[in-house]
């Protein structure tokens, strides 16, 4: 068999394979590849060839070989390998890529065009094409003869086949198409399917940004005629003065806002046409982490893994992952430790972690030395610069001009997002007249234009005007897993995050305990009982009133901080696939679970106090009580989740809590008579009125109390099938409202 070419990558440098059978590497300068590394063995790795494929093996005994979390001493190359020398945490990484393979139909297909006859693609070695690729499923997709050539079929893949950009289930393939299967692209060539042969982080196209502009409403423009690339294993910085549209770049750049003039490619493919087929090439780091603080590192990753992976992946597959990407991050030592508890480098390179899983080819980091000190700015920038190594395109956007130095080229742009210069630093003096940041940022942000048109000058172009290509807007992905999949892993994360935050723990179960005690506050004796005291002849009407206000300022407050306090995590996991709907119906079925836990207790601690309450179809009347006021407890909660979709912070959720509080207390009817034209009206739609008028008719309230009829002023209150049928369906009108309205909320993001 003849030997496979392909080619060696180690620290940005290139050396081609195959022209010999053997290749050495190692710190000896007597290597064919010389790498100089306290961790590298004088003759440390050799690449041979061995009759029917490459093999990597150890040379020196006392040589290590780390690929996916694990050391090897020999490992077979069917396609490519990232392999770590020394060790994991801080090893040089050498990532090994053959040339091409091709498949055409087997023999008899060409002949015959047999519909019955073709080669399996897929992850595991048992397809015809093996794709090494976490994102392919374990049978993806298949390839067969057509009297038009060759026809490909998905066969149920998570992640999806696409053809030039575009999801399919069956189509013809004609010549120049490109078929993508995870990161994995195959070309069409001669009737032939061609697969390059290129590991996931190393692509033979970078980035290419040309002409971009963005105009928003108003006619405001944001970019103009931003213009620039990337080869791979480079690192790019993005700076400027503020308002130059440095973060719009960079989300232009990732695909998450279209731009209204130009074009973005990456890997040759249009990144907003498309988007769908290169959101796993793509990782996009926000300035805010976008990590769940209150997990370990490796509970927020296994979530992570689960959303973005195909779920056919075993949890140890999913593992090897995770250590993989942490070892490239030098973060395995803390695998276990809280996120919270992580020092600011470490928190930004965990996030940069999760980017990571999916195996991206483009890195896009935005502001991640914001706030770090100097010691803790050049850590993340080291790791960049590492990251940049292995051989992707990475883009970071920083304020931060101390290191520089360590980036191949930087992007300066003025305000208006116009580029005042584009290409290495240590050309800035020549181009700028000054290497002085603080005169060349005041000089580009008083003169704009000026200094773009210098840039057109030093680089040969004409200012031009783009023409306007499609409305600006924000780019979706197709969801990789299914809804229930999605749903199940944030239910989980969910209960996670509940159980882990224990200040948080300790509060929810202390406010049913202490709404409960406050019933039994209420003077009485006769609790659910016929009372004709006059002194006390309002206690059930009055321990009505707290229950029912208690129930649904229980929910409300369970869940008005939630959503406001993962917006970034979120917005985040719906770029890479995440239903909004799948998202909030998880959050739901767990809070709801957590609120009637809570209604249980104070309602049990009201029973044991005041006394159960009779009557009711055949005494069910305790269990109609708990119902109504459960039912109100999750509407409450739908009610916080609504608070929570619609203000921009944390903080702008309490006053919008007390005012739903205090309006809950004064419409629920148990207070004064709402009989009131227009008054009357209003308290419909409140849920404290719906649930009190449940509660009251669960208790027989206009029996029990001489003061409710005069309180009540409707028939709301009698107990039977029909009151409590009218009660319910309000309540879960009201609930239906609140989660159509909240869904468009997380949608419209």
């Amino acid at each position: 068999m003849n030997r496979i070419p392909g080619s060696v990558s180690i620290d940005g440098a290139l050396r081609s394979i195959g022209d010999s059978s053997c290749l050495t590497v190692g710190s000896a300068p007597d290597n064919d590849i010389v790498v100089d590394h306290h961790l590298v063995s004088g003759h440390h790795l050799r690449i041979e060839w061995r009759g029917e494929g490459w093999w990597a093996g150890c040379v020196d005994r006392d040589a290590v070989v780390v690929t996916a979390g694990r050391a090897v001493t020999d490992l077979p190359i069917t396609s490519s390998a990232r392999l770590h020398l020394g060790n994991a945490a801080s090893g040089p990484v050498l990532v090994v890529a053959l040339d091409d393979d091709c498949w055409r139909p087997l023999a008899d297909i060409g002949d015959s065009h047999s519909d019955m006859a073709f080669q399996t693609i897929g992850r595991t070695s048992g397809n015809d094409i093996v794709v090494d690729d976490m994102l392919a499923s374990r049978h993806h997709a298949r390839l067969s003869g057509h009297p038009g050539g060759l026809l490909i079929e998905d066969v149920g893949s998570s992640n999806g086949t696409y053809l030039d950009g575009r999801r399919i289930d069956r189509s013809l393939l004609t010549d120049g198409a490109v078929v993508t299967i995870g990161n994995t692209d195959f070309h069409v060539r001669g009737g032939a399917l061609v697969r390059s042969r290129a590991p996931r982080a190393i692509v033979a196209d970078g980035l290419s940004v040309r002409g971009v502009g963005l105009t928003v409403d108003g006619g405001k423009e944001l970019l103009h005629d931003v213009d620039f690339s990337a080869r791979p294993g480079t690192l790019t910085a993005v700076i400027g003065p503020s308002g130059a549209g440095k973060s719009t770049v960079s989300k232009v750049v990732a695909g998450l806002v279209t731009p209204t003039a130009g074009q973005v490619t990456f890997a040759g493919h249009d990144v907003h046409a498309e988007y769908d087929a290169l959101r796993t090439r793509i990782g996009m780091v926000p300035q805010q982490d976008v990590l769940h603080h209150k997990l370990t590192l490796r509970q927020a990753l296994r979530f992570a893994a689960e959303l973005r992976l195909p779920p056919d992946l075993s949890t140890a597959d999913r593992d090897a992952v995770i250590a993989d990407v942490l070892g490239e991050l030098q973060l395995l030592e803390h695998l276990d430790t809280r996120v919270d508890t992580l020092s600011g480098g470490q928190r930004k390179r965990a996030s940069v972690a999760m980017e990571l899983l999916t195996g991206p080819s483009l890195l896009i980091l935005d502001e991640p030395t914001s706030g770090l000190d100097p010691a803790l700015d050049r850590q993340v920038m080291s790791a960049l610069r590492r990251l940049a190594d292995a051989g992707r395109v990475v883009l970071v956007v920083t304020h931060s001009l101390t290191y520089l130095t360590m980036c191949d080229q930087v992007l300066l742009l003025a305000p208006g997002g116009k580029t005042a210069f584009a290409g290495p630093p240590d050309r800035v003096p020549e181009a700028l007249g000054t290497h002085d940041w603080a005169e060349i940022f005041a000089h580009v942000a008083a003169h704009p234009d000026s200094a773009h048109r210098e840039h057109l000058r030093r680089n040969g172009r004409r200012a031009s005007t783009p023409p306007t290509r499609r409305p600006a807007g924000r780019a979706t992905a197709a969801p990789q897993t299914t809804a229930l999949r999605q749903c199940s892993t944030v239910a989980r994360r969910q209960v996670r995050l509940i159980l882990a935050d224990r200040g948080y723990l300790a509060f929810l179960a202390a406010m049913p305990v202490v709404l409960g005690l406050l019933t039994l506050v209420i003077p009485g004796s006769r609790g659910f009982g016929v009372n004709d005291v006059a002194d006390t002849a309002g206690e059930a009407l009055q321990i009505l009133v707290i229950l029912v206000i208690g129930a649904g300022f229980m929910g409300t407050a369970l869940t008005v901080r939630d959503l406001v306090g993962e917006r970034d995590i979120f917005e985040r996991e719906r770029a890479v696939g995440l239903r909004p709907g799948a998202y909030l119906a998880a959050k739901i079925a767990v809070f709801f679970a957590a609120t009637t836990l809570q209604v249980a207790v104070m309602v049990t601690i009201t029973y044991v106090g005041k006394g159960v309450p009779t009557g009711g179809v055949a005494g069910s009347a305790p269990v109609e009580l708990f119902l109504a006021l459960a039912v109100l407890a999750c509407v409450g909660a739908l009610v916080g989740l609504v608070i929570s979709a619609s203000v921009r912070s944390t903080e702008q959720t309490m006053p919008p809590l007390v005012i739903i509080v205090i309006s809950q207390l004064v419409f629920c009817g148990g207070l004064f008579r709402l009989t009131t034209p227009g008054l009357a009206q209003l308290s419909w739609v409140f849920p404290s009125y719906w649930g009190y008028a449940g509660a009251a008719s669960a208790v027989d309230l206009n029996r029990i109390s001489p003061l409710a009829p005069q309180t009540a002023g409707a028939m709301l209150w009698e107990p039977g099938a029909l009151n409590s049928t009218l009660s319910f369906s309000a309540l879960l009108l009201i609930a239906t409202v609140l989660v159509s309205y909240t869904v468009g909320r997380l949608s419209s993001r």
